[in-house]
């Protein structure tokens, strides 16, 4: 049977692992749960030192920043690659994530108050909604389905482009409003996406994966559920800011 490219990196071998070294959906979920942690605890801290650290010393921070964030991206790509390096480079992401969610969230909260507590229970329901619909097979991931997610892909790439160049020819009410539509799209986005988290994690269960794999899988989970986040919040803030003008 032919391998989908998107499970291509799953090792199988029902004659290599037995039943303690293979992935479980409760490995999973305790995994995706410690880099949730790990991204919240390190966001919380940012968030709570953030206008000491600015004061002292921000030009230091900023180029944290922006190097935390180059090596969460390629974290991201060798966690999601390689199976036994995973586990370092999930919790590498978690780390660098939490820095500049520390940082969006402190930003955006001090001048829209409430936006991170509704951006958080915004997240868990839409999460829970996805996974409920999964669970039911409601929703059924196919290669007609994940056809429709990379077309959503590329939509979003083509969008961001345009509105990136309409910008410097459109005033100011009019931007805010593609804005606004712009990241309800890019939340839609990223809650179907989740669907092909969900889709992984059934695969390297069902196809007896080693335990290595549930880092892959759990730090798949944190990027879809930490991009929604950070696009609710987002959103919220383009609403607040449009409505003040």
């Amino acid at each position: 049977m032919k391998q989908s490219p998107l499970f291509s990196n799953i090792q199988t071998g029902e004659a290599v692992y037995d039943d303690v070294d293979r992935a479980t959906y409760k490995g999973i979920t305790v995994k995706t749960v410690i880099l949730l942690l790990i991204s919240v605890l390190i966001a919380a801290v940012i968030a709570f030192a953030l206008p000491t650290i600015l004061t002292n010393n921000s030009t230091t921070f900023y180029v944290t920043l922006v190097v935390s964030s180059i090596v969460g991206f390629i974290a991201v790509i060798v966690g999601r690659t390689s199976e036994r390096k995973a586990k370092y480079a999930s919790v590498i992401y978690a780390i660098c994530e939490g820095l500049f969610l520390g940082s969006l969230s402190a930003i955006v909260e001090a001048y829209v108050p409430g936006v991170v507590a509704t951006a958080v229970f915004s997240t868990i329901v839409l999460f829970a909604v996805m996974l409920t619909l999964f669970a039911t097979g409601v929703i059924r991931v196919g290669s007609r389905f994940r056809s429709i997610c990379f077309g959503l892909t590329l939509g979003a790439l083509a969008i961001i482009l345009m509105v990136s160049l309409f910008s410097l020819f459109i005033d100011y009410q009019t931007y805010f409003g593609i804005m606004i539509g712009v990241e309800v799209f890019l939340v839609f986005y990223g809650v179907i996406t989740l669907s092909l988290n969900f889709a992984e994690a059934n695969a390297v269960v069902s196809m007896g994966a080693s335990k290595d794999a549930e880092w892959s899988v759990a730090l798949g989970l944190l990027v879809s559920i930490l991009y929604i986040y950070i696009e609710i919040v987002r959103l919220l803030a383009l609403i607040a800011a449009r409505s003040d003008n």
